[in-house]
């Protein structure tokens, strides 16, 4: 059995990229996330050039921050200051129930923005090869996780890799804390995930694009623990890769007037997100992975 465990959200901020890259160097993290539309890159870019073997994927990012395209090409998913907002369920809602026009304007802006994304990143990490997934996952929208296909055709990259999110159902509940995972939008977005991944899963297979078998990260997103992350486990397919999900890493203080305006500041200073990066550096966990892949879990996937 070969397992990712990856950490999304490197390089969105300077305290964050430092805790992920403290889990690689201490703790059980195979492999980040970067995203690449943020004034920390340079930073980032630094810290993985002293850890060549911590493998990367772009973090394809419409949700927030400032985009890579000209605002006036991608005007539907920006606001009068050039920050996205629009959330996955209103991309949703917007492209599927909009006419044909608003589906040609929106799948132009999202088609610009990620070829923009996409060749930033192959340039800053000189490389001709690409593992890809999505900040909140949004790639997997049967209509973007399209143009990712068109993409991978049309650019002058080999895309090797693409994040699947499709997660077995479990039942863990160890406190009321994990009830609420059972009780709210996680599960919503287990279920809609799921559908997507499946079509997602059948596009890559179909142009020879490498993806994960499983998942680990939805149903307990943002709240990650390790019996929830060994209860996953066991559901599993033994066969086939598996890729884990946490989020260590979080603002550290004097970085919080930077944020002070975002609407993300809560969700990327919340105290699960240390809780997280403990459970990478367990010696429980550590154990855990190890019993389960024989010691081969995968630092070089």
């Amino acid at each position: 059995m070969n397992i990712i465990i990856n950490a999304d959200d490197f390089a969105n901020s300077m305290a964050m990229s430092e805790t992920i890259c403290r889990c690689f160097d201490e703790g059980m993290l195979t492999s980040t996330s970067m995203i690449i539309n943020t004034p920390y890159v340079e930073d980032a870019l630094e810290k993985l050039r002293k850890r060549p073997s911590l493998r990367t994927s772009l973090h394809l990012n419409i949700t927030e921050g400032k985009s890579l395209s000209d605002t006036k090409k991608i005007a539907y998913l920006v606001d009068e200051k050039g920050l996205f907002c629009k959330r996955y369920e209103t991309i949703l809602i917007n492209y599927y129930f909009g006419n044909l026009t608003q589906k040609q304007i929106i799948k132009a802006a999202i088609k610009a923005e990620y070829t923009a994304q996409i060749t930033r990143y192959a340039a800053l990490l000189k490389t001709q090869t690409i593992n890809i997934d999505s900040h909140q996952h949004y790639h997997t929208i049967p209509f973007i996780s399209d143009i990712l296909i068109e993409l991978s055709q049309e650019l002058p990259y080999q895309v090797t890799y693409v994040r699947v999110p499709k997660e077995p159902f479990f039942f863990e509940v160890s406190s009321l804390r994990d009830l609420k995972n059972y009780c709210g939008l996680n599960l919503i977005k287990h279920f809609l995930l799921n559908l997507f991944s499946n079509q997602l899963a059948r596009k890559l297979q179909a142009h020879h694009i490498t993806c994960n078998a499983s998942f680990i990260g939805v149903l307990f997103t943002g709240n990650m623990t390790l019996s929830s992350i060994q209860k996953a486990l066991q559901k599993c397919p033994k066969d086939g890769l598996i890729e884990i999900l946490l989020h260590p890493g979080f603002l550290a203080e004097s970085e919080a007037k930077v944020w002070a305006e975002s609407p993300f500041k809560t969700f990327y200073a919340h105290p699960h997100r240390k809780e997280e990066m403990e459970i990478l550096l367990s010696p429980t966990f550590k154990s855990l992975i190890q019993s389960i892949t024989g010691n081969h879990y995968a630092k070089h996937i």
